[in-house]
């Protein structure tokens, strides 16, 4: 289990930890990033901006202290977004809270926003959640894909791209026989069964050709992928053999492949050693080898990888988290 550090000094027996996407960096709209972490008892408790009450209270107010999110049940899975949270109950249904202004919630139009968690419908034996910047996605045991909310690129997977808001769950038709999702902050990507990549959303480069908006596809010649990640406007996958491959905006050397060039094609990044798995932020990738060490590459200006003189780190390098400043996160 983790033991996280401040501001949530005494939070112990974390099982899982979620940080929700936000894009808006001015401090005076007080609209800073809340984190929720999922306990080994299955609870939840949240703390961070809660003005949209995404940490699941009636206050509308920001929280430096974890507070328990009351009227779940048992827990397995967490999903943030801007100013919306999600859980995955161990029954396979999804609740949500928070702001419900984009459709986010999934519980249809007419509340701004849902201040204790509701059961969201129209979707069930749900295996995964996520979550980009405005809406929510879900993967069900049949192996289909729904989404809602914020639609304007097509990230709740409507085919009238453009359409504002989807308010209830919609199947992605394009993402049908999926067996796992990841979101960036308005692009998602699932890993089909027979090894594909299929995307939609916002997506520039991320189907290894360039859109100025969206159309969702697959990713060319790509037929034995087993992870995805994607980040702000890059994507990375490990592929059967342990390879790790990066496509798409590289301006903070997010590729890994040190060219500082962005590559409308999936690029090798060179790691000694077969990945199982790969995560991205915004601007930054890291790749975990079957041998449990993790390798970082990325942008790096708040110390998230590296030490914090180096702006970003190029190449894969070993992550020494006794050189990674999480105070400056």
């Amino acid at each position: 289990m983790l033991k996280v550090s401040a501001p949530a000094a005494e939070l112990a027996d974390v099982a899982e930890l979620r940080m929700g996407h936000d894009l808006l960096e001015e401090p005076q709209q007080h609209y800073h990033d809340h984190l929720c972490a999922l306990l080994a008892d299955k609870t939840v408790t949240c703390w961070g901006n809660g003005h949209q009450h995404q940490l699941g209270g009636d206050a509308g107010e920001t929280s430096a202290t974890p507070t328990p999110v009351n009227g779940l049940p048992p827990i397995t899975q967490l999903a943030l977004g801007a100013h919306h949270s999600c859980a995955l109950s161990e029954t396979g249904d999804v609740w949500c809270w928070g702001s419900n202004e984009r459709g986010q919630i999934g519980v249809g139009r007419g509340l701004e926003s849902i201040h204790r968690p509701a059961k969201v419908g129209g979707v069930e034996k749900v295996v995964q959640i996520i979550a980009a910047t405005f809406n929510t996605c879900a993967l069900t045991a049949a192996h289909e894909v729904y989404c809602w909310g914020e639609n304007l690129s097509g990230e709740a997977g409507a085919a009238n791209v453009g359409h504002p808001i989807v308010w209830s769950p919609h199947r992605v038709e394009i993402a049908s026989g999926s067996r796992r999702l990841s979101g960036g902050y308005s692009t998602l990507c699932a890993v089909k069964l027979e090894g594909k990549i299929a995307c939609w959303g916002y997506l520039t480069d991320q189907l290894g050709l360039t859109f100025e908006r969206s159309t969702a596809g697959e990713v060319p010649d790509i037929t034995d992928a087993t992870a995805i990640a994607v980040g702000l406007k890059h994507a990375c996958m490990v592929r059967r053999d342990g390879s790790v491959w990066c496509w798409g905006n590289d301006e903070a050397a997010q590729l890994g492949d040190g060219g500082g060039q962005n590559s409308a094609r999936p690029v090798r990044v060179a790691l000694p050693g077969r990945s199982i798995t790969v995560v991205a932020g915004k601007r930054s990738t890291c790749a975990r080898l079957d041998d449990r060490r993790w390798y970082c590459w990325g942008e790096n200006r708040n110390g998230q990888i590296g030490p914090r003189e180096l702006a970003s780190i190029p190449t894969p390098t070993l992550l020494d988290l006794s050189q990674v400043d999480l105070a400056g996160q």
